[in-house]
């Protein structure tokens, strides 16, 4: 019997900030990292601007909004995290403003002290680019197909 080893290295930065959402809440999506990361980098965002940053309908921002919310709010969804306030603009009162609550801030600061910390995913990897003579084309990574 043979047994094959596998070798866990350690976490990179992208991997343990992923790792700090999961364990907020296991069922947190893509869309609702993205969604907080948004908020969190630009406080105050309105839903609509959300929208068009994170590429979804504004219906998809705000219900994604109220599930990273509290309780507190009207009409809050599951799993309502309190990562989020949502607040009425003071200039329109229809519009609804986003910014993360103390809990968010919290994780927002935990997530930065990680990208602080700048690991990579192959520490290797700026050599073995070099050495093919440039940096590594990723430009179709962004094309839609």
């Amino acid at each position: 019997m043979t047994c094959d080893v596998v070798r866990i290295r350690r976490r990179n930065t992208v991997l343990a900030a992923l790792e700090v959402l999961r364990r907020l809440h296991p069922s947190l999506s893509l869309t609702g990292v993205r969604v907080f990361l948004y908020v969190a980098e630009n406080p105050g965002i309105n839903v609509a601007d959300l929208a068009q940053a994170c590429q979804m309908t504004d219906a998809t921002a705000s219900r994604v909004a109220r599930s990273l919310a509290g309780r507190n709010i009207e009409r809050p969804l599951p799993p309502s995290l309190g990562l989020l306030e949502i607040l009425s603009d003071a200039h329109d009162p229809r519009q609804r403003r986003l910014r993360v609550s103390g809990r968010g801030l919290a994780l927002a600061r935990r997530i930065d002290q990680l990208i602080g910390a700048k690991v990579p995913i192959d520490p290797s990897i700026n050599e073995r680019v070099g050495a093919l003579g440039g940096s590594p084309d990723i430009s179709h990574l962004s094309q839609r197909n």
